[in-house]
């Protein structure tokens, strides 16, 4: 016989499951069931006259929150944007640098946060490049010897001296006073190396940046990084500061003796001052650029004349009297603002007012050059 196959179906009421049960009856009298899902109706076509769905009400799409506008991290020494914010994490360093002009041009002093000058034997001047918030170019110098001032500026600023020596009476004042010094004429140090076409002493020079790297690998630096302290800046800066009203001035002339001149030229396009030396303008020749100032602040002192510490010359040293109070002048934006200086004892921070008002110094952002003359240089203005 001919098998036959019977089919019989069945749906089951719930949605739920949605499917039909399929029995096949075989020849052979097997029951074969198969689920099958039900198909889907087939939605009804509207009525003409059913009113239409409401549609949606619109909702506005937010606007974005603005992204907050970055903060620039400002330099404590000259309140400029710093471009790498972690050279902060490093120990503000002291670079004794030559001012001679058989040494010159100099490397890097365009590149430093603030420049201290001060007089050294025959009344010569002595940079003191203080290297932290910026990043050197190459090597810097030409780096000489430490001096006496070098205390008062560890004391009152919380800077590690960076140096290629220093007399006797100098060592001394810096072991009484438990001052960290880097010095390049003693231990192992790799980052001093003699450069260029000019002759020793003059030709000695530093690897900043190889230097700054060697902190937290040299245990020796490090103890001298702690016993340096932590930086304290002599200015405060604001980019709001109004300053006094002050005197004209387009250039000053600084004599520390008969024959060195030192000096200033306002320049109203770069809003900055230009570096004179002999009447000569200076060019940085780490960034071929002249050294400018934004700020230049003349704080005069006692000095006195030590006769018994004298250089390989045979020439008396300069002993500046950094602790007491004085006089000073700030120039600023083409202005002379005449100021005070108060520094009680060797572990206070120096003061600054200004003279008419007893106002502390604020600053607009700008590179300080910070010149310590004797009271008897000669200062001139046009």
């Amino acid at each position: 016989m001919s098998p036959r196959t019977w089919i019989l179906a069945h749906r089951w009421p719930s949605a739920a499951i949605g499917l039909t049960l399929v029995v096949a009856l075989t020849g052979g009298g097997v029951l074969v069931a198969v689920a099958q899902p039900s198909p889907t109706p087939s939605p009804a076509a509207p009525s003409p006259s059913a009113s239409p769905s409401p549609s949606p009400t619109p909702r506005p799409t937010p606007s974005p929150s603005p992204s907050p506008t970055p903060v620039a991290v400002r330099c404590p020494l000259s309140g400029l944007a710093v471009a790498d914010p972690a050279l902060l994490e490093l120990t503000p360093l002291a670079v004794q640098v030559e001012n001679n002009p058989v040494a010159r041009p100099t490397r890097n002093l365009g590149n430093a946060d603030m420049v201290i000058e001060a007089t050294v034997e025959g009344d010569t001047t002595r940079f003191t490049a203080v290297v932290w918030c910026r990043a050197t170019e190459g090597l810097t110098g030409p780096i000489r010897s430490a001096r006496y001032y070098n205390v008062d500026l560890w004391q009152d600023l919380h800077v590690l001296t960076v140096g290629f020596g220093a007399s006797i009476g100098s060592l001394d004042r810096f072991a009484a006073a438990g001052m960290p010094y880097v010095n390049g004429i003693t231990g192992a140090w790799p980052w001093f190396t003699r450069y260029g076409p000019n002759r020793a002493p003059h030709n000695l020079y530093g690897d900043i940046e190889a230097l700054r790297d060697a902190f937290g690998s040299r245990a020796t630096l490090d103890r001298l990084a702690v016993r340096a302290g932590v930086l304290r800046p002599p200015f405060t800066f604001d980019e709001a500061a109004v300053l006094p009203a002050g005197r004209r001035v387009d250039e000053l002339e600084i004599r520390t003796n008969r024959t060195w001149r030192i000096g200033w030229q306002w320049d109203v396009s770069l809003l900055a001052w230009r570096r004179l030396d002999g009447g000569v303008e200076q060019i940085d020749a780490a960034t071929d650029q002249p050294l400018l100032a934004g700020h230049v602040i003349v704080q005069r002192v006692t000095e006195e004349v030590v006769y018994g510490d004298p250089d390989p010359a045979g020439n008396p040293r300069r002993l500046q009297h950094l602790v007491g109070h004085g006089d000073g002048t700030l120039y600023s934006h083409g202005m002379a603002i005449a100021l005070r200086w108060s520094r009680p004892t060797a572990t206070d921070a120096t003061a600054w007012t200004y003279a008419d008002s007893g106002d502390p110094v604020v600053l607009p952002p700008g590179v300080v050059w910070w010149e310590i003359i004797p009271i008897g240089a000669s200062l001139t203005e046009s």
